[in-house]
């Protein structure tokens, strides 16, 4: 018999596979020295990217070929979001503390028909996601295998101001590279843990809905109302934790989108033009895993709404259909994530927006280097 893919399982994977990312974050009841190793493995993995970038600034002001400037464009821009995103899950570290937190104590302390509730959702994501680390493995080991296919002797296109063709620097850098492209690909990766959290926030709302539609009594109404209050501020609290997280993520995967392509368009072997249409592909997707679970979390905190509607509020007192009218009222503006002037309503719309502007992006591109 198959064994079940439950919410805790799928966050004790998140917590193994984004080691690397640095982004899951303590325990509130973690020792000195657990803390201390964390924060050291973070500025190890930051150094090791900031390496890398500052290789590859030197080697974009010296080269002067197209299609090399591409190539590094689109690996530059798929690592410099490595210490950048790093930065931002380390800022936000006490206020994931507290959502993780929540998060496990509720699901140890939900009902069974709670976690079936659950369950329904991790069914629905789990094989999207599956998929979509599949193919970022896949994506990291065709760039690391790309020196067994290429001219190249590392799997970037950088130039160092010493010679690497001796031992031990040979191996150092191969090292230092493969290791980037590792990180490269779970802070990517690292975006299932805030789609993680928006898609805990539905089922919450959805839950919640359910209790809504069969209340019958002023007890359980006032409860429920409570409950929807203390959910509100939980979603807020996730919306800060992310919402610049999201921004960069849509920043970084319009560059690697471009680049990706246009390098996939070049007079490049097919094992070059493969990786990065991988890469470019997974800016794509890089987004959907936040607009999907976004556009979720909108629709379910508007369905407590229609919830509250269609429950027996019409059989009770005066002041039971008062706060009835109020939960609906506070339901018909549903919950964003959004940077002001920045990032508008992550959803399914702006998605696909977004899929426009970068095509559009391309074109105009590709035109130009035509021209020239």
């Amino acid at each position: 018999m198959e064994a079940k893919v439950t919410l805790d399982k799928v966050i004790a994977f998140l917590k193994i596979y984004l080691t690397f990312a640095c982004c899951w974050p303590l325990s509130p009841n973690a020792t000195k020295f657990q803390r201390s190793r964390h924060s050291a493995f973070q500025y190890f993995c930051c150094v090791n990217s900031i390496i890398y970038i500052v290789t590859a600034l030197r080697t974009l002001f010296k080269y002067n070929d197209y299609m090399a400037l591409i190539k590094i464009g689109c690996e530059f821009c798929s690592v410099l979001q490595v210490p950048l995103q790093l930065m931002l899950f380390a800022m936000q570290n006490k206020r994931l503390q507290f959502i993780v937190f929540e998060m496990e104590d509720y699901y140890q302390r939900a009902q069974e028909y709670e976690k079936e509730i659950f369950q329904h959702y991790v069914d629905k994501f789990k094989p999207f996601y599956g998929i979509i680390i599949c193919w970022l493995a896949m994506t990291a080991i065709s760039m690391m295998a790309t020196p067994l296919f290429a001219s190249q002797i590392f799997p970037f296109t950088v130039e160092y101001p010493f010679d690497v063709h001796y031992q031990p620097m040979k191996t150092i850098i191969l090292t230092h590279q493969i290791l980037t492209v590792y990180q490269s690909m779970t802070q990517v990766g690292a975006n299932s843990f805030p789609a993680l959290l928006l898609w805990f926030v539905a089922a919450r709302f959805h839950i919640l809905s359910v209790r809504f539609r069969t209340m019958t009594n002023m007890k359980e109404l006032i409860k429920y109302v409570q409950e929807h209050y203390t959910l509100l501020r939980y979603a807020e609290e996730v919306g800060l934790a992310i919402r610049y997280i999201a921004l960069l993520c849509v920043t970084f995967s319009i560059g690697a989108v471009i680049f990706g392509y246009l390098t996939f368009m070049s007079n490049q072997p097919w094992s070059v033009k493969w990786t990065f249409l991988m890469i470019s592909f997974g800016g794509f997707i890089e987004l959907y895993m936040y607009a999907w679970p976004a556009d979720y979390v909108m629709s379910m905190s508007s369905e407590i709404a229609p919830a509250v509607y269609d429950s027996l509020w019409y059989n009770n007192d005066l002041a039971m259909q008062k706060l009835s009218i109020n939960i609906i009222l506070r339901s018909q503006h549903p919950v964003t994530i959004s940077v002001p002037c920045a990032l508008p309503s992550l959803s399914m719309k702006y998605y696909t927006s977004y899929v426009s502007t970068v095509f559009s992006y391309m074109a105009a591109v590709r035109i130009m280097m035509d021209q020239e």
